[in-house]
C-alpha cells in the first residue's frame, strides 16, 4: 500500500491529510504553519531604513552633523545618501519608507 502525500514545505515530512467531497484545490500542506502564506518574512529579507551620525566624517566643516542613510536586507548595506544634515537625512528616510512601504489613504475624498 503506497502512502498518502507528504507536506510540500522545506523539510517537512508530515503526511497531508485530503478529505474526501471537499472543493476546491486538494491540500499540499499539512498545516498552515507549513504554508509559505503563514508565515512572516524572515529579517533576511525585511529591508530596514537607518539614518546615523557618519563617524568616519571628521575631515568635513561640522564633524558631528554629516548624516548617512543605509538600506539594509540580511547582511547587505546600501548608503543612499552621506554627508546630510539631520533635517535631510530623516526628510529622505521618510521618503524611502513610502516608497517601500505606501499607506493607502483611508476615508472618503
Amino acid at each position: 500500500m503506497s502512502a498518502g502525500p507528504t507536506c510540500a514545505a522545506p523539510g517537512c515530512d508530515e503526511p497531508v491529510v485530503r478529505r474526501d467531497g471537499q472543493t476546491g484545490r486538494p491540500r499540499i500542506y499539512c498545516s498552515p504553519t507549513c504554508r509559505p502564506s503563514g508565515k512572516s518574512r524572515p529579517d533576511g529579507f525585511r529591508i530596514s531604513i537607518e539614518a546615523t551620525q557618519d563617524e568616519d566624517a571628521k575631515d568635513g566643516p561640522d564633524p558631528g552633523r554629516s548624516w548617512v542613510v543605509r538600506l539594509r536586507r540580511g547582511q547587505r548595506t546600501v548608503i543612499v545618501g552621506q554627508d546630510l544634515g539631520r533635517f535631510a537625512a530623516t526628510a529622505l528616510t521618510g521618503e524611502l519608507r513610502q516608497l517601500l512601504h505606501p499607506r493607502t489613504p483611508r476615508g472618503g475624498s
